[in-house]
Parts: structure tokens; C-alpha cells; sequence
């Protein structure tokens, strides 16, 4: 009798554990990998001046797209992802990130790709090497999208990638 307690109290404390940690494991952690929750990037500011966190635009799609003029294939991907999302009218947004230390280099890029300027920001001097080293960017600039929740769902798309992607749902 006095095991059968033991267990009785073992077993009713597992199955406790055992719940309260599968409601948990069902939730994302914060990282950079497809799976995880997007960490928040703030104090955005786009060449209107206009601020804002990425956290704004929580609940909905987001494509975050790190880039920067001097850097061919990401400038490229720049102007077609914009150029997917705004003929295909896909519901999303694309906050892009360039990493140029010019500003003027910059804004005239921006003028000659014809992109909308909304969600276009620059990395300024005080955030710069936090955001390079947080999302590794020293291996290449990336691309993520983000689902309403804040998980990324892909990473790495080209533009084809994201079209096929984005065309399924």
C-alpha cells in the first residue's frame, strides 16, 4: 500500500510535467532558423523618415530582405522580390534592409530600381554591427520570410523561390 501511493503521487506528478511541457513545446524560440520567432528589429526609419519596429506589422507575411547596393546578387533580389510581390499582389509585406554605409549611394539606388520606399531602411551607424553579427551576415546577406505569427518559415529564397511559395497558398 504505502508503494502504491509512491507511485500513485510519481505518476500523477509525471503526467503533470508531461502537459504543461508539451503546451510549451509547441512555441517557438526567438532565433534566425526557420522554426523560430524572428527577432524584433527596431527603430527602422525609411528615407520619408517615417519610424517603425518590425514587430508593427505583426500579423501579417513579412519578407525580411537584408541587402546592400555594392552587393549584385542581393541589390538583384531586391528589386524582383518587390517586383513579385507587387505584380502578383501576394499578401505580403517586404521590409528590406540595406547594409550600404552611403547613405546618398543609398537613396539614389533606390530612386533607379523604382521600389516602393515604405518598408526600405537603412542600417544606421548605431545598429549596423549588432544586426551584421546577430544575423550573420559576414557569410552573405539572407532573406526570411515570416509567418503572422512571427516564425520564419523560409530563409535563403530567390525570388522564384518565394513566388513558387507564395503561390500555393
Amino acid at each position: 500500500m504505502k508503494y502504491a501511493k509512491y507511485f500513485l503521487v510519481v505518476g500523477i506528478a509525471f503526467i503533470s510535467l508531461s502537459s504543461n511541457t508539451s503546451r510549451t513545446s509547441g512555441l517557438s524560440s526567438e532565433g534566425i532558423y526557420p522554426g523560430n520567432l524572428f527577432p524584433d528589429i527596431k527603430n527602422l526609419e525609411n528615407v520619408s523618415g517615417t519610424k517603425m519596429d518590425l514587430s508593427d506589422l505583426k500579423g501579417q507575411k513579412v519578407l525580411v530582405n537584408f541587402w546592400a547596393a555594392y552587393d549584385a546578387p542581393s541589390h538583384k533580389d531586391n528589386v524582383l522580390f518587390s517586383n513579385v510581390i507587387e505584380n502578383k499582389k501576394y499578401p505580403v509585406k517586404m521590409v528590406s534592409l540595406s547594409f550600404d554605409k552611403n547613405e546618398s549611394v543609398y537613396q539614389r539606388t533606390l530612386a533607379m530600381d523604382h521600389v516602393d520606399t515604405k518598408y526600405q531602411f537603412i542600417a544606421g551607424n548605431d545598429v549596423y554591427s549588432d544586426l551584421y553579427d546577430r544575423y550573420q551576415l559576414r557569410q552573405g546577406f539572407k532573406n526570411y520570410l515570416i509567418d503572422e505569427d512571427g516564425v520564419i518559415v523560409a530563409m535563403n529564397l530567390s525570388p522564384n523561390d518565394l513566388d513558387q511559395l507564395l503561390s500555393k497558398n
